[in-house]
């Protein structure tokens, strides 16, 4: 073989793996990343489906402790005192929509309310039931029509069962992202084949049948489990576009320069950990303010101060994305005041300008409690050199109150320095009626479950009549989340609801946009500029 004969076939053979290596590398990193990106979905959707069967555990807790405490007390008398007590305990807890009284043949002797009779819960065949880890305890499907409307019976004694209607419905609503919700179903099941309720995404009829991932969470406490179907080939896409491109061009260039463990390096994504550190270094965590509207008047009367986490490419990370990892790491708090100084700051104008225009921050039960909560609260609002009565510390649901005595001791200060404090989502969660006595806040918010359901659910519109009764013989206010309807907007305001939030008005707005909202309807001197997407013209 001449000289140029082994010039050449060097030459082809060189060709040949660099041309290898570069394809291996460029197809090992595209399979990498689709690999990352599949395992980081399954466990966002792992956690979403633990997370929705801990929702229905806390609401059949609250059924079982009120049957409990029922039994307890003697109230299964059916004597109109005991039906009022019933009627009042009820109302305390958020999902329950009646207690009925039984006999020893499962006939009704009474109930707190007669929505029994309409949901059919006195024509269900008690012999199907299912036991709960508590032999007392026995679940009933009431109505068999995939309702969500769960029956929760106490055997007190031969002639007498305790049972509380629940709807559990609405623990479903809206709980996939936004890039999953029309391909994923999600199923509350009990006893392992009845279906109690369901969500179920729109059938497209020109769509293949999908190869569907089951993600399945199972109480170990009742029998009950949440189902979750997703269709796999939206799950294996979901988070991964926008950094698709970035992958493809990394892995051509560490192909072309042979650095295979630079490419491992690179392709990894950073944890979600270091992405949270490095966003409030950089100050990514920005304001955004939900405005707060009289509902007689619709006039802005102040806002509630979100966290959005604004990247410095621009896109904006989903709040159920990073808000409860940053909760259970501790950075929740940094976050809280890096929010706080910068909304004030934007804000301070149009506080200065009106005195009794009121700015609410949310604070998790943790951050209340820590040693250094009031006097950084002080510094800040001092710095931004406005008044602490306009300004409204929300305590968040999402935690239970680890020294119930000390929070107590510490919101009667702030209220003593001059700030206002608000029970957030109350009926619901952590926040039960009984905090609203215990803890003596100036404000108490109407969860938006209540708000959903009124005018449709005449239970859900007396739940919102006793809380404005409630907080009226407190001298509390209160305040309205999540309307979406003007025919929410009119009962409300029927029921004497002091001011609302939601999309009926607007989204959470940045501060620019929100302030030329406010100065519009200030100088408009008329209702807000509603339309009929629900969102304000800004």
């Amino acid at each position: 073989m001449t000289n140029w004969g082994r010039f050449g076939k060097s030459i082809w053979v060189r060709l040949a793996v660099f041309a290898f290596i570069v394809l291996a590398v460029t197809g090992v990193a595209r399979l990498t990343y689709a690999g990352i990106v599949w395992n980081n979905n399954i466990r966002l959707i792992s956690e979403l489906n633990r997370t929705t069967l801990n929702r229905a555990e806390v609401a059949v807790d609250y059924a079982v402790d009120t049957l409990a405490d029922l039994q307890l007390t003697g109230l299964i008398s059916c004597d109109e005192a005991a039906l009022d007590e019933i009627r009042r305990i009820s109302f305390l807890r958020g999902s329950i929509k009646d207690i009925q009284v039984l006999n020893a043949e499962h006939g009704l002797l009474c109930a707190g309310a007669p929505i029994g009779r309409e949901l059919g819960a006195t024509n269900f065949n008690f012999s199907d039931a299912y036991p709960a880890k508590d032999d007392h305890i026995y679940f009933h499907d009431i109505t068999r029509n995939n309702s969500g409307i769960l029956g929760v019976a106490r055997h007190v004694n031969a002639d007498t069962t305790l049972l509380a209607v629940l709807n559990l419905d609405s623990l479903l609503f809206g709980i996939f992202p936004e890039a999953v919700q029309d391909h994923a179903r999600a199923d509350l099941v009990m006893g392992g084949d009845v279906e109690v309720a369901s969500q179920i995404p729109p059938a497209d009829p020109d769509e293949q049948t999908p190869t569907l991932k089951e993600f399945r969470a199972v109480s170990d406490r009742y029998p009950l489990e949440v189902v979750f179907f997703v269709d796999e080939e939206v799950l294996g896409n979901w988070n991964r576009d926008g950094a698709q491109k970035y992958v493809d061009d990394f892995s051509l260039v560490l192909g072309l320069l042979l650095g295979w463990m630079a490419l491992i390096k690179l392709a990894q994504p950073k944890s979600l950990l270091r992405r949270v550190r490095e966003g409030l270094r950089r100050r990514e965590f920005v304001p955004f303010m939900q405005p707060t509207f009289d509902i007689a008047g619709r006039g802005i009367v102040g806002c509630e101060v979100l966290i959005r986490w604004v990247q410095a490419d621009g896109s904006v990370v989903q709040p159920f994305r990073f808000i409860p990892f940053a909760e259970d790491n501790g950075l929740i708090v940094p976050m809280t005041r890096m929010v706080m100084r910068e909304a004030l700051m934007q804000l301070k104008g149009q506080m200065k300008a009106d005195k009794a225009f009121k700015v609410a921050f949310n604070v998790v039960p943790c951050d209340l409690l820590s040693d250094r909560f009031e006097q950084e609260l002080v510094e800040i609002v001092s710095s931004a050199g406005v008044s602490r009565s306009q300004i409204v510390i929300e305590i968040t649901e999402r935690q239970e109150f680890a020294d119930q005595n000390k929070a107590i001791a510490i919101i009667s200060r702030l209220r003593e320095l001059g700030f206002r404090v608000a029970l957030d989502d109350t009926g619901v969660g952590h926040n039960g009626l009984s905090n609203v006595h215990l803890l003596g806040a100036d404000i108490i918010k109407i969860d938006k479950i209540f708000i959903d359901r009124i005018g449709l659910d005449v239970s859900a519109t007396t739940i919102v009549q006793m809380l404005v009764r409630l907080a009226r013989e407190m001298d509390m206010g209160t305040v309205a989340e999540g309307i979406e309807t003007e025919e929410q907007l009119e009962i409300l305001a029927e029921c004497g609801v002091d001011e609302g939030q939601g999309y009926l008005v607007s989204h959470p707005l940045p501060a620019d946009a929100f302030l030329t909202l406010v100065a519009r309807n200030r100088q408009d001197d008329e209702k807000l500029p509603l339309n009929k997407t629900g969102m304000a013209a800004a």
